[in-house]
């Protein structure tokens, strides 16, 4: 037998459950965030360039995130009622590929924060649709490990990306809003890619429904107790979840540098692609709940040392450990979500999820900017640590029993 048969043995058992729709919406997913993430690391250098403070970039991220998120309950509950999911993907896909380029030529932090919300209407339409699609093609005992493979890809696009960028920054003379508005605009080429892949490759996945959706409020009414028990932890977290913007704008206020800040954001995206794959099998064979308090515990951590940190390497613990908290959640998060309520909901319930998410960033993101501005950086990461504590006492005591409907002839694995 061939020495390499082993490992292609073991790769066989890494797919296993996983289907040809996982795997293609995997590589749009990448693109798309290789595009996205070619912006997202520079994005508060540039708003804070043209002029806004740090509360106002708390605003910019919190609006733009709950703006969107009030269209994702809505486009999963539209794809549960009819046959297909795609045009609501591709759909979306699209809208917040045709803005992107648009952010070149914006010149004050309102047209950003215009820009900003379009872009993320379009991740509104397609996230619940997608996150749905993906668990109709995958058998109930799969689904940890193929939300984790997702977040896998997703997060690659958000470790390329960021590279992708800093050999233009090494390459200007003097960096300046002219050498964020280049990559604002290259930015545009691999989410271009990402729609044709999709347009190409996805495929409908028909679905047995189990039961009929109804009128809008009595499908939310049906999600169940067990969801709303979880959404509880989810609104009691995700309030406090610092933003991105906050750790790059940290790290930048340390002096370490444009390029060494995108390095660090790189640490914290290659950390997640490392570890969502594994959370996700790791859910499924030991329980979800188990894993996502870790994980806030973990976010805890990175709070905390964000808030005290005073040089590069505390930096990049602080980052590392976000990451790894970000790849033991997010895939994790939507198969728990899959797993307690009815299967012809899950669009429902998804876009629900993502929708209670964005609506408490709002809030959250202006408070953590006040108290940015306020008070001091620390006290902002202080808030996420202290939300992430309650969030884990919470979950340790609401019960949220596993309602599984099972599908019937899941698709084939890859």
């Amino acid at each position: 037998m061939a020495s390499g048969d082993p490992q292609r043995r073991h790769r066989k058992a890494l797919l296993t459950g996983i289907a040809t729709n996982v795997l293609v919406l995997g590589v749009v997913s990448l693109l798309t965030d290789m595009s996205s993430e070619m912006i997202y690391p520079i994005l508060p250098l540039f708003l804070t360039a043209i002029g806004a403070s740090g509360l106002v970039i708390g605003l910019i991220e919190g609006a733009s995130e709950t703006t969107a998120s009030l269209v994702k309950v809505f486009s999963g509950w539209y794809s549960d009622r009819l046959p297909k999911r795609k045009p609501f993907i591709s759909g979306g896909y699209t809208l917040s590929t045709v803005v992107k380029p648009i952010l070149a030529v914006a010149t004050s932090p309102l047209q950003v924060l215009g820009i900003r919300i379009t872009e993320r209407v379009g991740k509104g339409i397609r996230s619940a649709p997608r996150d749905a699609l993906i668990a109709d093609s995958t058998a109930p005992e799969y689904r940890g490990r193929a939300y984790g493979l997702h977040k896998a890809f997703d997060s690659s696009g958000a470790v390329i990306g960021p590279i992708l960028v800093i050999p233009i920054l090494l390459a200007a003379s003097t960096i300046t809003t002219g050498t964020f508005r280049l990559v604002f605009l290259l930015s545009t080429l691999p989410a271009l890619a990402a729609v044709l892949v999709l347009f190409l490759f996805v495929r409908e996945k028909a679905v047995v429904r189990t039961g009929q959706t109804g009128a809008f409020l009595k499908d939310i009414g049906r999600l169940g107790r067990p969801f709303y028990m979880l959404m509880a932890v989810v609104l009691t977290f995700y309030i406090g979840e610092i933003s991105y913007a906050f750790m790059v704008l940290r790290a930048y206020e340390e002096g370490i540098g444009t390029v060494n800040t995108i390095l660090l954001y790189v640490l914290y995206n290659a950390l997640f692609v490392l570890v969502a794959f594994p959370a996700g099998i790791l859910s499924d064979n030991r329980g979800r709940k188990p894993v996502i308090i870790g994980s806030f515990l973990i976010f805890a951590g990175a709070a905390a040392v964000m808030a005290v940190a005073n040089s590069w390497w505390v930096l990049a613990i602080s980052f590392a450990m976000f990451g790894i908290y970000k790849g033991t959640s997010e895939g994790v998060f939507k198969a728990f979500v899959t797993d307690v309520v009815p299967s012809n909901l899950r669009g429902t319930a998804l876009g629900a999820f993502h929708t209670s998410v964005g609506l408490v960033m709002l809030p959250g993101g202006i408070f953590a900017g006040y108290m940015w501005d306020n008070v001091g950086h620390w006290a902002t990461f202080a808030y996420g640590f202290l939300t992430a504590i309650v969030a884990t006492v919470l979950l340790l005591v609401v019960r949220t029993s596993k309602k599984v409907t099972p599908d019937k002839q899941p698709e084939r694995s890859a």
